[in-house]
């Protein structure tokens, strides 16, 4: 075969092995400036996946975020909590604290990557301009790390935690069936505390029972929202349990109150 004039074609069979070549020699790996973009994308991202798995709870104190985020990354390294900052005088639903995050990766060369983060929570969790906004720039803000970044610990917990004690339901029962008809509100309500079993939880203590004593009948209530016991008896000294839905105890609704516990069953079924 001749050879190819200067800047003519060169046949297939002998540019494949020059492509070769030069593809070893320049195409290897992402440049740079795109594998340096992928991994502060990543970062961005474990960071705003991380602030929207928080929520556990309806909760107005950024010191629960933080001590879920420190329960959440107990024993890591490549996420880190390294302070938090409530908002005074926040107003319900808006945002009343943040949380700011540290990223750390691995990478190839040049040490670990690390950068920054601050998530903004309000009463439904991770707070975004736009309500249901998953875009990482709006979870995750990406903010220039403190030189004298470090992990940091979350108050301690010292509310008090309110609860229904197991048997409580029982307990409030075998009182009501066992009153005087004549007895007061105060001393039912004093027997009752006497017999509900003492919660053993770390700073658990049992709700106060609510009782009203009306036209021969006794209503009870014990908890709240998300537990509660409503027990009447009835003039004839039927005592009932009553099994109300969860959207009735909501505020706004019937609660759960005693006058609730002696309502008609017919009138504590679910609107829906």
């Amino acid at each position: 075969m001749m050879p190819s004039p200067t800047g003519a074609a060169r046949p297939a069979a002998l540019l494949a092995p020059l492509i070769a070549v030069m593809c070893l020699a320049g195409c290897a790996g992402v440049p740079k400036d795109a594998e340096e973009l992928k991994v502060a994308t990543d970062a961005q991202r474990i960071a705003a996946d991380f602030a929207v798995e928080l929520y556990r709870g309806p909760t107005d104190t950024i010191d629960d975020y933080a001590r879920w985020a420190d329960e959440d990354l107990a024993g890591g390294q490549s996420l880190e909590m390294i302070g938090f900052s409530g908002y005074p005088g926040a107003v319900h639903g808006e945002p009343f604290g943040a949380l700011l995050l540290r990223v750390t990766i691995a990478t190839r060369e040049d040490g670990p990557y690390r950068a920054c983060f601050e998530s903004e929570f309000d009463y439904w969790g991770v707070a975004t301009e736009e309500f249901g906004d998953r875009d990482p720039d709006a979870l995750a803000r990406r903010v220039e790390c403190p030189a004298d970044a470090h992990p940091v610990d979350p108050p301690a917990d010292t509310r008090t935690v309110h609860v229904v004690p197991d048997g409580a339901q029982q307990s409030v029962i075998d009182v009501l069936s066992a009153v005087d008809p004549d007895a007061s509100a105060d001393g039912i309500r004093a027997e009752i505390v006497s017999r509900i079993p003492q919660p053993t939880g770390e700073r658990e203590v049992a709700y106060d029972p609510s009782v009203l004593v009306r036209n021969e009948e006794i209503g009870v209530a014990l908890g709240g929202v998300d537990d509660c016991v409503l027990v009447a008896r009835r003039a004839d000294g039927t005592v009932e349990a009553a099994d109300v839905p969860r959207v009735l105890l909501q505020p706004g609704e019937l609660g759960c109150r005693p006058e609730t516990a002696l309502m008609p069953a017919d009138q504590l079924r679910s609107p829906h």
